[in-house]
């Protein structure tokens, strides 16, 4: 991996050991964010520091400006050490691109904060108008993870002829619903958000069918395909924490009943070898298909619908996968996985939410299959 970059107000390097400290103090407070059902200050404000938020926005704006590579193998760690910390980061970080068709001055002026950080959510029923000027919002949105640490809201709408929209605007300008009642990614706190004839100015209002501000691999790709690739990403260091987990039980367990320990039952052994095996293959084609993809858009300034059919093939492959390595884990450890204090019971709850998000979605093999064979890529569904 390359160099890391750590956001204190200006761009400098940030040493594997910082990086080191903060996935502990990610994997510290894993639980106290699942009983608070969000991320606590401290981790916020060290997550900040780092400048994860900012991971894939240029540096002329503040940001870090990483590879794509880069920040997936961070995405991962994170995940490694809990899910939902990595979740709501990956969910900030990627959004946050969208803030590159503004202005620059405004560009400027939402990351000149430190503390910058973007949440937003798929529209319900949303609707936005023109007037005088300015715009008006109406929406109701959901699954806003990171909102409670947001300070940018952001999420589209539909104006009278059916184009769509994208506002900015502050968490105080919004009704928050907390129904987040969930067994997976507690800590996420991605509640429901409404807003009632919110007055947004012109200057904080995207139009995606124009050209964005600055033009690079990252507003180049579909922002769908981005969250499809990465989230796949936090698939992959759960499943790597869920191994781990289930290795250490393995080492100390003698089921009841049984003659062997788990960790000489040749059963376990198999399993486990197997689980890692798919593991890596799953590792290695997230990689070479980010690598791969990424090196030709920067080149060709261009996304062929061949190149999103694949990003979307790893990404629902890579999670659906994962979930079955996780299920693999998960069997192995027995009766000792169902404790709620138990840290594979809280990544197997967390991979099947994840399972459930759009993103994971087993039907879009169906579509890939169909574009496999009559070459017409449905962009609505797949982006």
């Amino acid at each position: 991996m390359g160099a890391v970059i750590i956001w204190t107000g200006e761009v400098t390097n940030l040493t594997i050991t910082g990086l080191e400290s903060l996935l502990e103090a990610t994997e510290k407070n894993a639980v106290l964010a699942e009983e608070s059902g969000k991320l606590p200050d401290n981790l916020v404000r060290s997550l900040h520091q780092a400048g994860l938020f900012r991971a894939l926005i240029p540096k002329q704006f503040g940001g870090l400006e990483l590879a794509f590579d880069d920040y997936l193998d961070i995405v991962k760690r994170l995940a490694q050490s809990d899910a939902s910390t990595a979740w709501c980061v990956n969910q900030s970080a990627v959004i946050a691109i969208t803030t590159l068709w503004l202005h620059p001055d405004v560009i400027s002026q939402i990351w000149s904060d430190p503390r910058t950080s973007i949440a937003n959510g798929p529209p319900y029923n949303c609707n936005i108008e023109r007037k005088a000027g300015d715009y008006t919002l109406d929406g109701h949105w959901g699954f806003s993870s990171g909102c409670q640490h947001a300070t940018w809201m952001t999420g589209p709408a539909r104006l009278p002829d059916n184009s769509w929209r994208s506002g900015f605007f502050r968490p105080d300008q919004v009704e928050f619903v907390d129904n987040w009642k969930v067994a997976g990614l507690k800590a996420t706190g991605s509640f429901q958000f409404k807003v009632n004839h919110l007055v947004i100015p012109e200057s904080q209002v995207v139009d995606f069918r124009k050209k964005p501000s600055v033009t690079n691999t990252m507003t180049l790709l579909p922002i769908s395909l981005l969250f499809a690739v990465s989230f796949a990403a936090v698939a992959l260091g759960l499943a790597k924490g869920a191994l781990s987990d289930v290795i250490k039980i393995a080492q100390g367990k003698k089921p009841k009943w049984a003659s062997l320990r788990l960790s000489d039952d040749p059963d376990v052994q198999r399993f486990l070898g197997k689980a890692m095996a798919r593991w890596r293959a799953a590792d290695a084609y997230l990689a070479s298909t980010s690598n791969i993809i990424c090196n030709e858009i920067k080149h060709d300034l261009s996304v062929s619908y061949d190149q999103r059919a694949q990003l979307r093939m790893a990404g629902t492959h890579i999670i659906q996968e994962c979930a079955e390595i996780v299920d693999t884990a998960y069997k192995i450890s027995g009766s000792s996985g169902i404790y709620q204090d138990e840290t594979l019971q809280r990544r197997f709850q967390d991979m099947h939410v994840i399972t459930q998000h759009v993103q994971g979605r087993e039907s879009y093999f169906g579509l890939l299959g169909r574009y496999a064979i009559s070459g017409n890529y449905e962009t609505g569904p797949m982006s």
